[in-house]
């Protein structure tokens, strides 16, 4: 399979996400009710008895968390797909036979199931949303709070499109770290459900290659061994490494004790939880 092909899929796929990330950010900067805000700050009283009564203002969480848990759908789903492909290539490379007569295997339970897979997406992105949507909520209405005494409405203005623009790049650190997450946990169902024994690590290796990735690079481990959780993709913001399938039937040449020695790679970014 084209790896560029498969990266430029998974470009375009992230950069539809985006899209809908800015939509919603905008939808959240017309929501912000300046109307009110103004005609309170024109209005007779204390500075207190005004902030008593500031105007609701609240971020559309729920809408959030749906564009997130659809997009780890889709890259759960790329993932099975692409994974499968992978899959088909070594069979039509290596021996041209049907998957029913591969020898059996009986893989470990850390291998999730497609439902299991978009249920944890489902729950990764209520997770997510509330946390991007409750601090962008917080920081926009203490704005308002700082405009009812006494910020300019252009600092006020200007406060909130920097804020936007946090969520913004936020938005793209999340989208390009969770597509990697949920596209290598599709690639697990599909290894899982055509009885992959052996997964390979493969990082993108250029300038940018982190010590994490690099340090993993080629290494091989069984689709079973409990350590692989710790191992799938992302290790780090921004990760895109993926893992490949291999059949020890195939390349058993590849089933070195170098390959399979995982002792030299570098830990993860201190507090990061792979799994």
């Amino acid at each position: 399979m084209d790896s560029k092909a498969l990266f430029w899929q998974l470009d375009q796929a992230e950069s539809r996400q985006l899209q809908r990330w800015e939509s919603w950010i905008k939808a959240v900067e017309r929501s912000i009710p300046w109307r009110e805000m103004e005609r309170l700050d024109k209005a007779s009283g204390t500075q207190l008895s005004k902030l008593a009564l500031l105007p609701e203002f609240q971020v559309n969480i729920t809408g959030l968390g749906k564009i997130m848990a659809d997009h780890g759908a889709e890259m759960i789903g790329a993932g099975m797909a692409h994974g499968d492909l992978l899959v088909a290539e070594l069979h039509k490379k290596y021996r041209p036979r049907k998957l029913a007569d591969l020898p059996g295997w009986d893989p470990e339970k850390a291998t999730p199931t497609p439902e299991e897979a978009i249920s944890v997406m489902e729950r990764r992105s209520l997770v997510l949303s509330g946390d991007v949507g409750l601090q962008m909520e917080a920081d926009i209405k203490k704005t308002m709070v700082e405009y009812l005494i006494g910020t300019s409405r252009d600092e006020t203005e200007s406060r909130i499109v920097d804020l936007l623009q946090d969520t913004q790049e936020r938005a793209s650190l999340i989208t390009t770290t969770e597509s990697t997450y949920a596209y290598n946990r599709g690639r697990l169902v599909s290894f899982k459900e055509n009885d992959v024994d052996y997964v390979r690590f493969s990082a993108i290796r250029d300038g940018r290659t982190s010590e994490q990735c690099n340090s993993r690079h080629g290494l091989i481990m069984r689709l079973d061994d409990p350590r692989l959780a710790d191992n799938t993709p992302p290790l780090h913001g921004r990760c895109r490494s993926v893992l490949d399938p291999l059949y020890s039937e195939y390349q058993p040449e590849m089933l070195t004790k170098e390959n399979q020695d995982w002792s030299k790679v570098v830990a993860l970014p201190k507090g990061w939880r792979a799994a």
